[in-house]
């Protein structure tokens, strides 16, 4: 499997995932949808702030793991392709992290800057706010294709740093699914696959 159809199956399981526990966020109007995956952003921005400042190497991976949960959801939304759209990246790459690695070097990932992730993460979220606020005011952009560039970039920015950490985001986006869907009531009639009946 490559990694573009790796992509794909995750964004897949995401939209699975989305359909099944947070109807709240499916059923919103698309702008809506979009502007809440920003407050997202928004918030994961703060928490790496903390988790920088306070060392606390278990909740920047939680953190890098949600945001790039996000993404995956923000992709959906937008009906973007992640996998397609890294292109030629994706095509060299063996696994997400060798991808991150390749990432790390064409973007630029400094080592020496404790605050390399923040404030590049911070600077894309930033942008998709805007994008969202451009929206309201019915301003003269692209909506839909600067929200897909915004997204592509948080997602350069959470594999280069996920590789650097050695963190496997497949696995992690595994195991903080079944965390979140293990909350819902009805995640025992989700996973055997009930369909509702009374």
């Amino acid at each position: 499997m490559t990694l573009r159809e790796d992509f794909l199956r995750l964004q897949w399981a995401q939209l699975r995932h989305d359909e099944a526990y947070h109807k709240d966020v499916v059923i919103m109007p698309l702008a809506e949808r979009v502007k809440h995956m920003a407050l997202h952003n928004a918030k994961y921005t703060a928490y790496f702030f903390d988790a920088i400042d306070d060392i606390d190497q278990a909740k920047l991976t939680k953190t890098l793991t949600d945001a790039f949960v996000i993404v995956l959801a923000t992709a959906n939304t937008l009906n973007q392709d992640i996998g397609s759209d890294i292109g030629a990246s994706a095509d060299a790459s063996q696994s997400f992290q060798s991808l991150g690695a390749s990432l790390a070097e064409s973007i630029g990932r400094n080592d020496a800057d404790d605050y390399w992730l923040v404030r590049n993460f911070a600077r894309h979220a930033g942008h998709l706010a805007k994008i969202c606020e451009s929206w309201d005011h019915l301003e003269s952009i692209l909506f839909r294709d600067e929200m897909k560039r915004c997204n592509l970039e948080l997602l350069k920015v959470i594999l280069a740093e996920a590789s650097d950490r050695q963190l496997d985001l497949a696995e992690s986006y595994k195991s903080r699914m079944r965390q979140v869907e293990q909350r819902s009531i009805f995640d025992k009639l989700f996973q055997e696959g009930a369909g509702g009946e009374a």
